[in-house]
This record gives structure tokens, sequence and C-alpha cells, in this order.
């Protein structure tokens, strides 16, 4: 991994549960850290489900291997979209973690 490719920042968003007052449960995320990224590949595709068209962006991303990161955490692309991390690829031998993501569609 070479450090001037790394021109993305995302920022980690971890999911947590807060609990309201009647013991309901509701999904947020907490912002964790903002990182230096490198995008590798991007795409996007359209899907069609019961005569609605759906976008379907996917992107990649490698991190350095020494942030903490998971699956179904979200990453914030500064100025850019919102994308949940649906696998994570580690690349021991060059110190990096590949980061697979899709868009939310909120």
């Amino acid at each position: 991994m070479i450090a001037g490719r790394m021109k993305y920042k995302l920022t980690l968003l971890e999911p947590t549960t807060v609990t309201n007052d009647f013991g309901e449960e509701t999904p947020t995320f907490t912002e964790t850290a903002t990182v230096h990224a490198e995008r590798v590949n991007h795409s996007g595709h359209r899907s069609e489900e019961v005569a609605e068209h759906f976008p379907d962006y996917r992107v990649m991303f490698n991190v350095r291997d020494a942030h903490t990161v998971a699956e179904n955490w979200r990453v914030q692309q500064l100025g850019g979209y919102l994308y949940t991390v649906v696998a994570i690829e580690p690349n021991i031998d060059r110190g990096f973690k590949t980061l697979i993501c899709e868009r939310v569609n909120e």
C-alpha cells in the first residue's frame, strides 16, 4: 500500500442500540474514528423488483489494519455517500484491510 493513494477520508460508525423510557431499542451509529483510505473499486447497477427500479452501488476501500472495523458497521465518506460494510478481506502481508461496502439507501 502506498500512502499517496490514500486520498479519501472515511468516518467509521459503530452500530449501537439505544433504549428509550418504554424499553424500545432503536439502532444508532456512533462515530469512532476518521481514517484515510484508498478506493480500489466502485460500481453501480440497477435492479428491478416488482416493476420498481432500485440502485445498487458498491465500493471497495483499503484501510490500514490498525483501525478497528467490523462487518455491519457503516462508513461515511467525507463529502460523499454513506456505506454499510458487508465484508472485510484482510491482507496481512501488506498491512491493510479491504472493506467491501454497499451504499445505504435511506
